[in-house]
């Protein structure tokens, strides 16, 4: 039978006392403390009950049980100024305010370094972590709530993907799908499975990659305009990333189609769609490489440019050169190769990002896999890539 004592017992222990030091600590209503080892026995086996509210509020404040592990609120009659409204008001502004550092989270990810991010990841990260030890189930079940952790989840593996922790990314966005299909959000279901898609591909995962995005194309239908330009969009890119040409071009044109239909709109923000016209571009240029068509590359860079300066889209910038030197490497066109990636170590090396620095190892072992590793200029690019990753280390 389920009381009070074993919630006690739990909590001391976590706390690392024994029995007689909680004795000794043990709060009494007129104020003072102290009982004999054996009624604190007593009480954890269930021999006697605690039946004082303003006892098992002072045990919960000693031990750091949550209050509604004993069916408590968090207003105290005893101390009624204690949180206004019986802490309603505080809960709905906390939300608040998570819900700002989460945009300020997102948008930050977009224009600062790496480090300065994950600090204020972190910080998002703690405050969900307070809320499922110390809120009651029933409140971790509203749908506000549910929808900011689905979105501090979506970041808190974002945080693991820039360092390079990408088993444990795609396990943070299969916890993310989870919280959104419990609560019946197809839209952040669709972000979700966006995110383990990318992954699973990573993992060489590819076909449960096809399924997570059609999952997620079949989803957005349901939604909205900017949604579902997103999820093709990334459809496209898993497409391509199994080779398949024709569905990749299809993909992309719907994408493109779709977002050009919302203007300017596109990428705003409506619906957690950060991802403007230049992202999916972007998608449609490294499409190419992994379709053989290098030439349609290079032929979409200025296009790519100019959307980029367009959008303000800062962070894509680095990409926009890798591809471009892998369009010239497998053209064999080595010095323009090179060329290409010294603009992206420029681009790339603020960012103080694992995953970023690392496309550049990438380059590289494509580079000397194509017999042009004792190149002087790949040499000198090697040295400065490796003295930019110490640095990101440090």
């Amino acid at each position: 039978m389920h009381h009070h004592g074993i919630i006690i017992r739990e909590y001391r222990q976590r706390k690392k006392m024994t029995q007689a030091q909680l004795a000794d600590k043990w709060p009494n209503d007129n104020g003072g403390e102290g009982v004999n080892t054996r009624y604190v026995q007593d009480v954890e086996y269930g021999v006697k009950q605690v039946d004082s509210m303003k006892t098992l509020r002072k045990l919960a404040q000693l031990l750091d049980i949550p209050l509604w592990k004993f069916g408590l609120s968090e207003y105290d009659p005893f101390n009624p100024q204690g949180l206004p409204g019986g802490g309603l008001r505080l809960y709905n502004e906390t939300l608040d305010a998570a819900e700002a550092l989460i945009k300020q989270t997102l948008a930050m990810r977009r224009i600062a370094a790496l480090p300065e991010v994950m600090k204020s990841a972190e910080s998002l990260h703690k405050l969900f972590q307070h809320f499922q030890i110390y809120t009651p189930p029933s409140t971790q079940l509203e749908p506000r709530f549910l929808g900011l952790h689905a979105q501090e989840q979506n970041i808190h593996g974002l945080m693991y993907f820039e360092n390079k922790q990408y088993n444990k990314a795609l396990s943070i966005f299969e916890q993310m799908y989870t919280t959104a299909k419990q609560l019946d959000d197809p839209t952040l279901q669709v972000h979700a499975l966006q995110k383990m898609a990318v992954e699973l591909n990573r993992a060489n995962r590819k076909q449960e990659a096809v399924n997570a995005l059609e999952e997620a194309r079949d989803l957005s239908f349901g939604t909205s305009k900017y949604v579902a330009a997103f999820a093709n969009a990334y459809l496209a890119h898993i497409y391509a990333a199994a080779g398949e040409a024709r569905r990749f071009e299809r993909a992309i044109d719907t994408a493109l189609a779709l977002a050009d239909s919302l203007g300017d709109s596109y990428g705003d923000g409506t619906d957690f769609v950060f991802h403007k016209m230049s992202g999916i571009l972007q998608l449609k240029s490294r499409g190419y490489l992994r379709t053989n068509q290098p030439q349609k590359t290079l032929a979409l860079h200025d296009e790519l440019q100019r959307q980029v300066h367009h959008d303000a889209n800062l962070w894509l910038d680095f990409r926009l050169h890798l591809y471009r030197a892998r369009a010239y490497l497998m053209l064999d066109e080595v010095e323009a190769c090179i060329e290409a990636a010294r603009e992206f170590f420029r681009d790339v090396k603020d960012w103080q990002s694992p995953h970023r620095l690392a496309r550049g190892d990438e380059l590289l072992n494509e580079i000397h896999d194509t017999g042009y590793g004792d190149v002087k200029a790949v040499k000198d690019f090697q040295e400065e890539l490796r003295a930019a990753q110490h640095h990101s280390m440090e």
